[in-house]
């Protein structure tokens, strides 16, 4: 009766990961893990994953959500969708770019998923605390975190590569598609083992709030790097004939810092034989991998015992800054208003995860926009007042809205959100009003006027209005996605691993509505007589409207 009623005679079915972890324990013993104790660690993490509440409930919807779905797993197929428009890539008939191109996009789909989303799980510091003081090992501790981050991305891997490798079977054969699958499998090992082990190496120097600082600078600059590699493919890739899309690589011997190339020179020599090239390619690749394994064989017990330097040292002071006073006196016009925009203000500034998730996308688009530049101006062979795509190179800000919508769900000191429900004052649209505004004059605008002054030293002041609009278009846009994706108070969720690609999908829905604005933005600046003023005082009146009365018929689903 008592086995009965706790269930333990009935043998529970094994999960596919689990079964899949069986097969590796063999290199889990070779990293001194002991493996049932990490199989049992990831297991409940995942159980506790796909239990997590929806984040967006539907009120009219009392059905309840299956306890077994990961939500993470269940987004996967719109990412597959999204793949298949490599398969275009096919077209060209060069086997080199095909997979210059597809390595290129999985590793910067891998290192900007696993930075933007999953750092906050590597840095957590509660597992040492929690498990750590059993009877576990910090080498156990640490692989069961790898583990279970790598589940996560194997599964984005395989959605995101999957109609690639497929298509690989169909036109190259057997070997080429089985070489990619088994190099694709390496890509993703490489991302999670190079973030670890760049951690791991941040947190043996330093400690307290400048640690802090420190990953989030080292987040930036792999942000940063994966554009700069993009513009060094830019310079290999060359067309030779664009009407029958004949395309060669050029590949110089400075191109081997560009490691995607390295996965590409297997195929080389499989279609064009050996070379030299090819050869000092694929050593540095057989060379990284095994250096990379070695280098997380010796750092991981350390990492989780040096994570928690994370919590030692003072924090900065809540001092506002004079930017911070200014502006706020500036833009808001109600004394709850300007509470809430202080608060937000200082929030974001002690909130880790917050930087970890944003900062790296915010360095992106602030190195794209020369990227882009560089290459319009080679396309065209022609000056910068000649180049009319110029003055949209301050919109690429739009394309921080939808991470940062995202990111404003979530905090560490989500608990405290019983505050707003107990608050007899607490209106929800002024809250939402300082929060647009804390986060586009800390954010959106220094990054928007950077650009923008480049752009006016440039090209001349006649481009200042239109310029101008595009300001105003970020804040409607922004209004528009905050209202959108933000069902519940700002702040008031907790992040958590299955809901780790929320914000990969709002950016792709979000890609759409950046099309349709600049589109119209484009025809009535350029064919209607006076549009830029016209455009002007729409989006100004627009604009106002939302920081204003936007947010008064906001319904939230949030129960305190």
């Amino acid at each position: 009766m008592m086995r009965n009623l706790f269930g333990s005679d009935q043998k529970k079915q094994e999960s596919f990961f689990g079964k899949a972890l069986n097969v590796l324990e063999p290199m889990y013993r070779f990293f001194s893990v002991d493996f049932p104790i990490m199989k049992l660690i990831v297991e409940t993490k995942m159980t506790m994953d796909s239990r997590q509440e929806n984040p967006i409930a539907n009120t009219w919807n009392n059905k309840k959500r299956d306890e077994d779905k990961n939500p993470f797993f269940q987004s996967l197929w719109v990412y597959a969708l999204i793949s298949m428009l490599l398969l275009f890539l096919f077209s060209i008939d060069n086997i080199l770019f095909q997979y210059t191109a597809f390595f290129s996009y999985v590793f910067i789909m891998l290192f900007s998923t696993l930075i933007a989303n999953f750092s906050s799980i590597l840095l957590n510091t509660k597992d040492q605390v929690l498990i750590g003081t059993k009877p576990v090992s910090s080498r156990t501790l640490s692989a069961a975190k790898a583990t279970h981050v790598f589940i996560y991305l194997i599964s984005f891997t395989v959605a995101i590569a999957g109609p690639m490798i497929a298509a690989s079977f169909f036109f190259h054969g057997f070997m080429i598609g089985l070489m990619a699958i088994i190099l694709t499998i390496v890509a993703a090992v490489w991302c999670l083992l190079l973030t670890i082990i760049t951690y791991a190496t941040v947190l043996k120097r330093f400690n307290g709030e400048r640690l802090k600082n420190i990953i989030a600078y080292s987040q930036i600059g792999i942000s940063v790097f994966t554009i700069v590699g993009y513009q060094i493919m830019n310079q290999v890739i060359q067309v030779v004939d664009p009407s029958t899309l004949a395309i060669e690589l050029n590949l110089q011997w400075w191109h081997a810092i560009v490691f995607p190339l390295w996965f590409v020179a297997p195929f080389g020599i499989l279609q064009q034989g050996w070379s030299v090239t090819y050869g000092v390619y694929v050593a540095l690749l057989v060379i990284g991998t095994i250096s990379i394994v070695l280098l997380y064989r010796l750092n991981n017990d350390k990492i989780e015992l040096n994570l928690q330097k994370m919590e030692s040292g003072e924090a900065d002071e809540d001092k506002r800054s004079w930017y911070e006073t200014a502006t706020g006196n500036l833009v808001c016009w109600n004394a709850q208003e300007k509470g809430y925009y202080h608060f937000v203000w200082q929030l974001t500034k002690h909130e880790r995860e917050f930087k970890t998730r944003l900062y790296p996308s915010l360095a992106s688009i602030l190195v794209f926009p020369f990227v882009f530049m560089i290459s319009s101006l080679r396309l065209a062979e022609a000056g910068l007042e000649s180049s009319g795509l110029l003055i949209y190179m301050p919109y690429f800000t739009m394309m921080i809205i939808p991470m940062l919508s995202t990111t404003l769900r979530y905090s560490k000191n989500y608990k405290g959100r019983w505050v707003f429900g107990i608050s007899s004052n607490a209106d929800a649209h002024f809250f939402f009003q300082g929060v647009i505004k804390a986060m586009t004059m800390k954010l959106i605008f220094p990054l928007y006027m950077l650009l923008s002054i480049i752009v006016l030293v440039i090209a001349g002041w006649e481009l200042a209005v239109p310029l101008l609009n595009g300001f105003f278009l970020i804040i409607i846009l922004f209004c528009i996605e905050v209202r959108r994706t933000l069902k519940t108070y700002p702040f008031s969720k907790q992040y958590d691993a299955s809901e780790a690609n929320q914000g990969c999908m709002a950016t792709m829905i979000f890609f759409a509505i950046i099309m349709i604005a600049a589109i119209i933005m484009y025809l009535v600046q350029t064919f209607i007589p006076f549009g830029s003023i016209v455009a002007l005082v729409i989006l100004v009146t627009a604009a106002g409207w939302f920081l204003t009365k936007g947010f008064k018929s906001v319904i939230l689903t949030q129960q305190y």
